[in-house]
């Protein structure tokens, strides 16, 4: 089959969407299949403007001209290309969608749509989201063949509006992430780690990233845009109240910084006497964010709205113990107390004495929950989640031909 993902934003672009789309072409042309990307032609974050053609990681990415702004984009230059694909997968519910949906008579190509939370998963505009999905999105899912629901509360959102919803998972190249060993001593409670520290022990773990921002057996991991409702000014908040009686615990952040948020982060750590105990990592390799979480404690996000959490699993496919907020995206993802921790962030007092527990587990129960983690992230395995896709690729595809076969 020959595939064209469509995507408002893709590589050089950093985040769960690009990484999704970037993962599934990769995965389609490992199975003879042709997937071709089709994005904007800038980057939202700096407004710079990219090749209209490019191939990346074997990927032919065809990039295209738009008018109005990344809320609301109109790049019509999409149906030239659509008659040139078997089926077309569109990812986010945006322009793109509305375009394909309304001029299905015209492209007369087989559509599906990955939901990643719609436009629900942000906060702003509730009551004008709300009209517009009820009118304009109801009217364009009607030439929409397909709708894969990236989670269960994409899928009951949808299904609202249309019939044609199927629920499955994101998926994540979960044995690259599975191979992460991390060190034994890792699942010591963080006060042993101190006490060995103060001693001249040896009790720091010996992972590849060994001793990377400080006590290794009580280092906190975030990974993810730096932008304002990643929160992580509430994580430097936890910190402090944490390095209070835990003065071994650091935090690590790995993520671009979209928003110019990192230098009044920064403030807000020296201001609460932290600074030494924050470590600012930018984008990362894999690898290196591998070597990161094989050295981490606890995956921790205080995150206001998530689409679905894609590092939260591949933090949990390492064995990292994921201690999140209590959004929808995280609850259908952790199960509190089993595969990790779920937060009230609104309530730092708590947060912070909730991860000072899941610090303090036995090592027993520290391990078991890692091996959980791990085994709840195995189900987003991209060997589970690609057939299922490519099924309705070809049923959708099917479907269409038979009513081009009876017209």
């Amino acid at each position: 089959m020959n595939i064209l993902q469509v995507v408002r934003q893709y590589l050089p672009s950093t985040g769960g969407m690009e990484t999704y789309v970037s993962s599934l072409s990769r995965r389609l042309s490992d199975r003879g299949h042709k997937s071709d990307v089709a994005t904007l032609d800038y980057l939202f974050k700096t407004n710079e403007p990219l090749p209209h053609f490019e191939r990346i990681d074997d990927i032919d990415v065809i990039r295209l001209p738009s008018s109005g702004n990344p809320r609301y984009f109109f790049a019509p230059r999409l149906m030239e290309l659509a008659p040139r694909y078997d089926v077309i997968h569109v990812h986010g519910v945006d322009f793109f969608v509305d375009l394909l949906g309304a001029c299905k008579g015209m492209h007369e190509r087989p559509v599906v749509l990955s939901t990643h939370g719609g436009f629900f998963h942000t906060p702003w505009f509730p009551a004008l989201k709300s009209a517009f999905f009820q009118t304009v999105t109801r009217f364009s899912l009607r030439g929409i063949d397909r709708v894969i629901a990236s989670s269960p509360k994409d899928e009951k959102l949808f299904s609202r509006i249309c019939r044609n919803v199927t629920l499955v998972d994101n998926g994540i190249d979960y044995d690259v992430f599975a191979a992460v060993e991390k060190p034994p001593s890792l699942f010591e409670p963080a006060s042993v780690f101190e006490a060995a520290e103060a001693g001249g022990g040896d009790a720091r773990g010996t992972g590849s990233a060994g001793g990377a921002g400080g006590t290794v057996g009580a280092k906190l991991v975030f990974v993810g845009r730096i932008s304002k409702n990643k929160r992580v000014d509430r994580l430097l908040e936890i910190l402090a109240r944490l390095r209070a009686e835990r003065p071994g615990v650091t935090l690590t952040v790995i993520g671009p910084d979209w928003e110019g948020l990192q230098p009044g982060l920064q403030e807000q750590a020296a201001a609460l006497g932290i600074s030494e105990a924050v470590t600012f990592k930018g984008v990362l390799p894999q690898d290196k964010m591998l070597d990161e979480l094989a050295s981490a404690k606890l995956f921790v996000s205080a995150s206001e709205y998530e689409a679905f959490g894609l590092s939260t699993v591949e933090a949990m496919a390492t064995g990292t113990v994921p201690a999140v907020s209590n959004i929808p995206a995280f609850m259908g993802l952790v199960e509190d107390g089993k595969t990790g921790f779920i937060l009230d962030f609104d309530d730092p007092a708590a947060a912070a004495a909730k991860i000072r527990e899941a610090l303090e587990l036995p090592g027993v129960t520290s391990k078991e929950m890692s091996d959980a983690a791990r085994r709840a992230a195995s189900q987003h395995d991209w060997d589970k989640v690609i057939g299922r896709i490519i099924n309705i690729y070809e049923e959708v595809l099917a479907g269409h031909e038979r009513s081009a076969g009876g017209s």
